[in-house]
């Protein structure tokens, strides 16, 4: 019988393992779905109210903590930037200089706005230039005024954005205090309100959750509906208005309200770093909904992904088998990386390199008469001198240097951080060691390599760099062997 039919016969003679695996399978999984909506049905209000709200509740609260606390962190490091203190206290001079100290911030954090108004000369100093002067009888500057009374060295403030057509905006103002004690000026950065809006949409969606915050008046101040911002109050919203009170004096904790479709699940819990109040909303019918539909879903999920899993688990590990093995970085003979993983790391070292504007060079040598030495001596001979060489020039390296074996008796180097004076000497110093080191089998002269070295460009290939170095290793050969040649 021909070869390739053995699989089918082996196939035909495992069925009854896969048919039992199957049985097994869906009977446990229609057990344990059956045993888990039965129980997650009676419980609903259990879990909503002491489990799933209060879990959400969290993975929001540290979701704001990474992501929208940042900028209350880049305000903090603002207000305590000794250059900018400096500055002011110097009589705030060079304007261009805290300008273009405010638009490093700006880009550097991308936040929406960075600004700084000082106390000294009321001047409001924006990342596009100075806006204006404030003036105490403007309603508008007001929130400069209120901030000297403060009892927080900084405040989370909605308002429109003279600087950008008066988009509404939530900004962070810190306080800015001298060395001695006494207020100069505030500052701080902008968050556009329709990106907090989508942040908001985005829980709303990944949690199925009603999601918004208000502050302690009870006003809302961030909602995936952008029309309730800064005019909503929930005193005044059907249902949530007879627990307003209670959300409004209390730290956190979880409520339920009267809502149109019937009960609704609240979560309630007070963010002290912006002032405001997270809550997050459940009706108990959408709720037992998405159960039971989640419970069909899975059972036929679940039904399609075992039969799946079992026809073609076989087939999935032979693949995954043969897929490592195309993938595999290393040489076996000499120990280094091959080629193909060599591309790749070129990849990220050239993008490194021109990130961070280092030089870059590459090394490519081979090993002297190594036909000769194979044709007089066997090619266990030549194998064995090309591990010497692999071995010897491996230890040589430097930490952030890549040794490859890109064919034959041909080996590239890439140096990092390395110009083409530095790597002349350091390609002289491997090829006087292997001359030092490694003699030709049954013979006694050394063994020797000739190196050419080439200098990486910028938005050089991988193909150009090893052409150039290929050449100036060309000009070793033909110089006589035994040097380095290297060139631009």
């Amino acid at each position: 019988m021909p070869a390739r039919e053995r699989p089918r016969m082996r196939l035909g003679h495992d069925k009854r393992l896969p048919l039992t695996l199957g049985v097994i399978l869906v009977v446990g999984f229609l057990s344990v779905n059956l045993y888990s909506f039965t129980v997650s049905s009676n419980a609903v209000r259990e879990m909503l109210v002491q489990n799933t709200l209060p879990l959400t509740s969290n993975n929001i609260y540290s979701e704001i903590q990474a992501s929208l606390l940042r900028p209350i962190y880049v305000s903090s490091l603002m207000a305590h930037d000794t250059f900018l203190i400096d500055w002011m206290a110097q009589g705030e001079r060079d304007t261009d200089q805290v300008i273009r100290y405010l638009q490093a911030i700006q880009q550097k954090y991308e936040v929406f706005s960075a600004f700084v108004v000082s106390a000294l000369t009321l001047r409001y100093y924006h990342h596009d230039g100075v806006l204006k002067t404030l003036s105490e009888d403007s309603k508008k500057d007001q929130w400069f005024f209120t901030m000297v009374p403060h009892p927080n060295a900084y405040r989370v403030d909605i308002d429109t954005n003279e600087a950008d057509d008066n988009q509404l905006t939530i900004f962070i103002n810190h306080k800015i205090i001298d060395t001695d004690g006494r207020f100069i000026g505030v500052t701080g950065v902008g968050l556009d309100v329709a990106n907090m809006s989508q942040l908001i949409a985005d829980y709303k969606a990944r949690y199925d959750r009603d999601i918004y915050f208000v502050d302690r008046r009870g006003i809302i101040q961030s909602h995936a509906d952008e029309r309730l911002i800064g005019t909503a109050d929930i005193h005044e919203r059907a249902g949530i208005s007879a627990i307003a009170d209670q959300i409004l004096s209390g730290e956190q904790g979880s409520l339920v309200y009267s809502g149109d479709r019937g009960p609704v699940f609240l979560r309630y819990r007070f963010i002290p770093e912006l002032d405001w109040y997270l809550l997050v909303e459940q009706g108990e019918r959408a709720a037992v909904a998405r159960l039971r539909t989640a419970f069909y879903h899975n059972l036929a999920a679940g039904a399609v992904v075992t039969l799946i899993v079992l026809l073609i688990s076989t087939y999935t590990v032979r693949r995954f088998h043969e897929r490592l093995a195309r993938m595999a970085t290393i040489d076996r003979l000499s120990g280094l990386y091959n080629r193909e993983a060599f591309e790749a790391l070129f990849a990220r070292a050239s993008a490194s390199a021109r990130r961070y504007g280092q030089p870059l060079s590459l090394i490519l040598f081979d090993i002297d008469l190594f036909k000769h030495i194979n044709d007089q001596h066997g090619h266990l001979a030549g194998d064995r001198v090309i591990e010497q060489v692999a071995q010897l020039v491996q230890r040589g390296r430097r930490a952030n240097d890549l040794l490859a074996r890109w064919g034959g008796d041909e080996f590239v180097l890439l140096l990092a951080d390395c110009d083409l004076a530095a790597a002349h000497r350091l390609a002289d110093g491997l090829r006087q060691a292997v001359s030092d080191a490694i003699v030709v089998p049954e013979c006694n002269r050394p063994l020797t390599l000739s190196l050419g070295i080439a200098a990486y460009h910028q938005n050089d290939t991988l193909d150009e760099l090893l052409g150039r170095a290929d050449e100036q290793l060309y000009r070793a050969k033909a110089a006589g062997r035994n040097r380095v040649a290297s060139g631009a």
